[in-house]
């Protein structure tokens, strides 16, 4: 009986031990919920100190809601060549603000 009672804040310290996002509580047409987001997608923005290009930060975007992005995706979002999407993102993987997942056709751009 000592635990009862102690769930929530048990919930938070595992959470917060595993770097994971906390649950989120609501309560809607009389019900309560709990939220739990899947780690997998959970992934920290980190802080962009240098300036970026309206492309760049296009593509930013797009990783903050998909959580990757390809070259082909980029070429696509900003109707630019393969050269010039090779050349920003691995601008932003030489500023430590992505980093490369994959090869050759798979390779995708995610947040380090």
């Amino acid at each position: 009986m000592d635990k009862r009672g102690t769930g929530i804040l048990r919930m938070d310290k595992f959470c917060d031990e595993w770097k994971l996002p906390r649950p989120e509580f609501k309560e809607q047409g009389g019900y309560f919920g709990i939220v739990f987001r899947n780690p997998q997608y959970y992934t920290k923005i980190p802080e962009i100190k240098v300036g970026l290009n309206k492309r760049q930060k296009k593509a930013i975007n797009l990783i903050k809601n998909r959580g990757e992005i390809t070259r082909k995706d980029y070429m696509s979002l900003n109707k630019v060549s393969n050269k010039t999407a090779y050349i920003e993102l691995n601008m932003l993987v030489g500023e430590n603000i992505l980093k490369v997942v994959g090869k050759g056709r798979s390779t995708k751009y995610i947040f380090r």
